[in-house]
């Protein structure tokens, strides 16, 4: 997206002009239309008009000297339809997408707030214009990481991941190198009683690497005894995921990545659940303004105790073409389509699944940042 500056005139008459610190206001806005057939036996759901992570940011950043500086940043929903703008809670409150203070400097990036972790911005890499979860233009990570969570403590599902109260550290560039790492603060522990010997504790890091028209990535997730039964009583144990991303742009125009994940879920006392999948993504620049989106992803059947469950497999395929009107606006056509196996009921999250089914979207969609 980008980024305006705007000196703030009002801090200008309340503090000398030395203080004064330049801070950047952007985001973006993508509206989705699309007719949605989950295939169910309740029946379909047609029609929809909604939103995909639209957002406004404040950022600033003040120089110390000796080359560090603090910075911030305050990211919100931006939603235009207003299916947000009465939630006091997970990504559609204020700052409730990545948002944090903290300083930089040659020693990297270090800070604490609400921020993708370090394993999702590796599922980032590959994915690039293609969503994580949505259902017109996403999905793959419906299927690859168990679907999301934003701003969040200790809930369990979902290994594409924006964290509530985590301390991060990104390092500086070595020559197309960098290290991410991350961890959630002991006062997530949300819905455990003090008694319970149970302590929820987040632990991510990721390794990036790009050189020319190729990258690769390397991200691992720990989540300690985010598994929770109903109820609300806390069950110990362990989730893990670890995923690979690589990609390469030919002649500067068709740029192909692949992501790969294996996720498993351990509680101390029961059998160890895993899952996960794989996915290919092509972004070709047909010419001018014209774009080509391809994705294909596939979560093979789950074990159950090193036991494949039959049929608990899934596919997803989607097409796109896109349009740029300017280098802030593009409209497309997109269609997406998730097959579930005989045994399994994965769903896109706009409408419910019933095993075996098919789901499809298919509709139009307005991207614009400023």
């Amino acid at each position: 997206m980008q980024k305006k500056l705007m000196a703030l005139a009002v801090a200008g008459a309340l503090v000398a002009p030395a203080a004064l610190a330049q801070v950047q206001i952007g985001g973006g806005i993508h509206l989705q239309y699309f007719n949605h057939d989950p295939d169910a036996a309740t029946g379909s759901t047609t029609d929809i008009l909604t939103t995909s992570e639209p957002e406004i940011y404040f950022r600033g950043e003040e120089k110390l000297g000796g080359g560090m500086s603090v910075w911030f940043q305050c990211t919100s929903s931006f939603d235009v339809i207003g299916t947000a703008s009465q939630s006091t809670t997970g990504a559609a409150q204020w700052c409730g997408r990545n948002s944090a203070i903290g300083f930089r400097g040659d020693f990297g990036n270090v800070f604490a707030g609400t921020w993708d972790t370090p394993h999702k911005l590796v599922s980032n890499m590959a994915r690039g214009w293609w969503g994580g979860t949505n259902t017109l233009q996403g999905g793959s990570l419906v299927l690859l990481a168990d679907g999301s969570q934003s701003n969040v403590g200790n809930v369990q599902g979902g290994f594409f991941r924006r964290q509530a109260r985590s301390i991060n550290y990104h390092s500086a560039d070595w020559s197309g190198f960098n290290l991410n790492a991350s961890f959630s603060a002991g006062n997530e522990a949300t819905n455990i009683p003090d008694s319970a010997s149970e302590k929820p504790r987040m632990y991510s890091i990721g390794g990036q690497f790009r050189t020319g028209p190729f990258f690769a990535g390397l991200g691992y997730e720990k989540h300690n005894d985010f598994l929770n039964s109903a109820g609300g009583v806390p069950v110990a144990g362990s989730d893990s995921s670890i995923n690979v991303a690589v990609g390469f742009t030919f002649a500067g125009a068709v740029k192909v990545s692949a992501l790969w994940m294996d996720n498993e879920y351990k509680p101390d006392v029961g059998n160890k659940f895993e899952d996960g999948g794989y996915a290919v993504y092509l972004d070709w620049t047909l010419g001018g303004p014209h774009k080509l989106y391809v994705q294909w992803a596939q979560r093979p059947e789950a074990k159950d105790g090193g036991v494949k469950l039959t049929d608990s497999g899934a596919d997803l395929l989607g097409v796109a073409y896109g349009y740029s009107f300017s280098k802030r606006t593009q409209g497309y056509i997109a269609y997406n389509s998730l097959s579930n196996d005989p045994a399994s009921d994965t769903s896109f999250g706009t409408g419910a699944a019933s095993t075996g089914s098919k789901q499809t979207a298919m509709g139009v969609g307005l991207r614009h940042s400023f």
